[in-house]
């Protein structure tokens, strides 16, 4: 199956940077959204040189699935001070998670990466996770049971189905996410792009500010929706994104 590579404009992202820059943002900048940032080595280079300049006291992450990760990429992404690189396995279709299996894949991308590390989790059946942190950057290679703690990603996904979320969340609060489109959405979970998911636009980054999207009335029936724990209802319900896990309580 062949999908489209599509990619934000620069003019979107710079603009997303000038206005970080204006606050001297120190949050989180992360280049993952539904995507493989790595693929495209040389433009994902830019964007974190970009970033860097702009924005020297921000922490700069991104989630990978580690296909393009290598020991002279990581090298790379030191010396221009990325901060935080998260190694995801993911499962193939209909693939069930084997812990086991996951350890054997996971010692196979430490070996091409070619960095010390050691074991951090490892909860069989639940997860594991790898620490291979290089010259100040966080480097993690992370298998999840998505069955037991993965979410349906406003429904998108058949996981979850009879699980209802009573945790409140603080995503409307506390984070911004926006599509390769420059749409603000009001979570991690749904995309502009999906029919069926539009009311979780909250605007454009072309629109003005971000902290006057921020502010905007789209947000208020999300945020009040999360203000206190209790059943959450619509693409909430099924959603299990910041909620604790049982196997590490």
């Amino acid at each position: 199956m062949y999908f489209e590579n599509k990619e934000m404009k620069e003019s979107d992202y710079l603009n997303l940077l000038s206005q970080l820059q204006e606050i001297d943002f120190s949050g989180e900048l992360t280049f993952s959204r539904y995507n493989e940032p790595l693929s495209k080595k040389e433009l994902f280079l830019k964007r974190v040189r970009q970033a860097r300049s702009m924005l020297p006291n921000a922490i700069l992450r991104t989630n990978t699935n580690g296909d393009y990760v290598t020991r002279s990429y990581i090298e790379e992404l030191c010396d221009i001070g990325f901060n935080q690189l998260w190694i995801q396995q993911y499962l193939s279709n209909n693939e069930k998670y084997n812990h086991e299996k996951m350890r054997t894949r996971a010692e196979k991308k430490i070996k091409k990466i070619n960095l010390p590390a050691k074991v951090i989790t490892d909860i069989p059946g639940c997860k594991l996770e790898y620490d291979l942190s290089h010259r100040g950057m966080t480097i993690h290679i992370r298998s999840r049971n998505f069955e037991l703690d993965g979410s349906s990603r406003g429904d998108t996904v058949q996981i979850a189905e009879k699980y209802t979320r009573t945790q409140k969340c603080t995503q409307v609060v506390n984070n911004m996410y926006i599509d390769y489109n420059g749409s603000v959405m009001v979570c991690c979970a749904l995309r502009s792009d999906v029919p069926g998911q539009e009311s979780g636009i909250m605007g454009h980054i072309g629109d003005g500010k971000l902290w006057d999207i921020y502010m905007n009335d789209k947000y208020k029936p999300w945020r009040d929706h999360h203000k206190e724990d209790g059943p959450k209802e619509g693409f909430c319900k099924s959603c299990r994104d910041s909620v604790k896990p049982s196997y590490e309580e």
